[in-house]
């Protein structure tokens, strides 16, 4: 029987189904206090976004990025220092004090024990990246692996010459591309695989020659969705000469009403099977899934995660290989995780963060090739299996009770107020925005950002209309972010232009950007929706859309009766996008 409980955190009512207690008995922790937007709020406040400051190794002494801040309460390590065997995390183990709770002595070892700058490994010529393996010539890229020659990206996998994209996968030489896979030479492109030679297009697939196009498959020659010869169409692209800025504003511009014109499909969903949620790819048997790729199964409340994780809940960046997961965060190669952060090919774990190849922990920190240990002690297997029920017991009899009186028991993730990061420094703040006054009622950390008084040498009002126009000297120049005077959350106000970058523009012919980097990731992200579903009817109303914007151009199962087909969909009912079921799409589209 399914059951409704209130959230501590929220207030709000959440269901607990007969399933999710199934899944809550078969791995032995209790059900769920916090609802499921809440708990992913939680987890998320434990990694950082895209923000690195300066900071000096506490072991070397040199000079680096981090994505901590260079102050008390942590000490940090560059890379290779902390994967180095220079020091020994087991050195501020400590015994477990049972006249006390749990989670305050878990953040004093989590104050005390070293973090590392920047994670990563066999990365070449990429000193600035984050949470990125085996990287080639990159910078300002993070959680990317495999990619080579790319700049201020977010989730690259096997893909060469990606500026300014999120989650592209196999592609190459591409700007603006977000949620694409396969993609060669093309730019501004959202939710489309295998296109080339393309710009400004949604939900393409397999297109080449195509500008300010939707909902296309296996099409050339076409702009805004008109079919043209290659003779004409080699003739008008010449006008949408994305090297000129005023030029890519017009199509900018245009675009997004072809977008809002033309129906879309409910959820983005690709060789699913039984599913609800979104952005889901080769995925079976999953709810409330959102960003799941490839092999996934049985998961519910899994937030980018894949690569054949099964049977786990509550996984916020996980997976690769993985199952038995409940209330992670970034665990990679791990089985029977539990309420962890950063654990890779490890198993039997709880209340752990950066277990790497390790087994059998409970409220362990940075432990390498370890098994038996609590609060980074070393104890026998018997020891152990003595120790961690009672531990268990005294958790739910002596619980950490936080400020607004949230209790923490055995079963629930860390303290969101005990993170390395301030509340708008981590993931959650860009999902699940707060402003400050809010943030600081919850108990939560904020931290002003640093005041920036760049010296501006250039404002983007004075930057050249015309790629071909820019000189090698913009190179050192200062550039203000057109933002600046706005107050957006997280502008750096201003930016530069790297060698690379500069070469990368001029080969694309793409026009110099005017905002910074972090506004661009902003801008970016505002093309995929976040973490809810809402139940809708499908907006086909017969012969055409039921706001009469867009016209079918074929018959529907329906006739002319106005579709009955509901679904969830994460674009909510005041949205201004025409939504189609599955059936009216492919039947309108495919």
């Amino acid at each position: 029987m399914s059951e409704t409980r209130l959230c501590q955190s929220c207030k709000a009512d959440f269901v607990i189904e007969d399933e999710d207690f199934g899944f809550y008995d078969k791995i032995k922790v209790p059900p769920p206090t916090w609802c499921p937007k809440c708990r992913n709020i939680r987890r998320w406040s434990y990694r950082e976004e895209n923000n690195l400051h300066k900071n000096t190794c506490a072991l070397c002494g040199k000079s680096i990025l981090a994505t901590v801040r260079e102050e008390k309460p942590f000490t940090v390590y560059c890379r290779e220092c902390w994967r180095s065997d220079k020091w020994d995390p087991m050195e501020y183990g400590r015994d477990y004090d049972f006249s006390r709770p749990f989670f305050l002595q878990y953040r004093e070892l989590f104050e005390s024990v070293p973090r590392v700058a920047l994670t990563g490994r066999g990365s070449i010529n990429s000193e600035y990246i984050h949470a990125s393996d085996y990287c080639k010539n990159c910078y300002n890229i993070f959680w990317s692996f495999y990619s080579e020659n790319s700049q201020n990206s977010f989730a690259l996998l096997s893909s060469k010459y990606a500026y300014d994209c999120y989650t592209a996968d196999n592609s190459d030489h591409v700007y603006e591309v977000l949620h694409s896979n396969r993609m060669y030479k093309s730019s501004f492109a959202y939710f489309s695989d295998e296109c080339m030679d393309s710009s400004f297009v949604y939900n393409c697939v397999g297109c080449s020659d195509c500008f300010g196009c939707v909902n296309l498959r296996k099409q050339k020659y076409r702009i805004f969705n008109e079919q043209l010869s290659k003779e004409d169409y080699e003739k008008k692209i010449k006008y949408w000469d994305l090297g000129s800025y005023a030029r890519l504003q017009e199509a900018t511009q245009k675009f997004k009403e072809i977008y809002l014109a033309t129906p879309r499909r409910f959820a983005h969903v690709l060789n699913c099977k039984d599913v609800v949620g979104d952005i889901l790819r080769d995925t079976k048997n999953c709810k409330n899934c959102f960003t799941s790729l490839d092999g996934v199964e049985n998961c519910k409340y899994l937030y980018f995660g894949g690569l054949n994780l099964k049977d786990s809940y509550d996984v916020s960046g996980g997976g690769l290989n993985a199952e038995l997961q409940y209330e992670t965060m970034a665990c990679t190669h791990a089985s029977r995780a539990f309420f962890s952060c950063g654990a890779d090919d490890s198993k039997d774990i709880s209340y752990t963060d950066w277990a790497s190849n390790s087994s059998n922990l409970f409220g362990c920190m940075a432990l390498k090739n370890k098994r038996y240990c609590i609060l980074n002690k070393q104890y026998t297997k018997e020891e152990y299996e003595r120790m961690v029920p009672k531990i268990i017991e005294h958790m739910n009899s002596m619980p950490y009770i936080d400020k607004n009186g949230r209790v923490y028991k055995y079963g629930e993730f860390f303290p969101p107020e005990f993170s390395a990061f301030a509340y708008n420094e981590s993931f959650a703040y860009f999902w699940y925005p707060k402003t400050k006054e809010e943030i600081l009622k919850e108990g939560l950390v904020w931290r002003d950002q640093t005041t920036r008084d760049y010296k501006i040498t250039l404002s983007p009002e004075s930057l050249p209309d015309h790629i071909k126009d820019v000189e090698e000297s913009i190179l050192g120049e200062i550039i203000g972010c057109k933002n600046r005077d706005k107050l957006y959350r997280k502008c750096s106000t201003a930016f530069r232009i790297t060698s690379e970058e500069l070469a990368f523009y001029k080969g694309m012919n793409i026009s110099l950007p005017r905002t910074c980097v972090n506004c661009r990731y902003t801008e970016r992200l505002n093309w995929r929706n976040r973490f809810q579903t809402w139940p809708r009817i499908c907006s086909c109303a017969g012969a055409a859309s039921d706001n009469g914007a867009y016209e079918n151009n074929i018959a529907h199962g329906h006739s002319a009766a106005h579709c009955s087909e509901e679904f969830e969909t994460t674009y909510a009912p005041d949205r201004p996008e025409i939504i189609y079921c599955d059936k009216c799409y492919k039947s309108e589209f495919l």
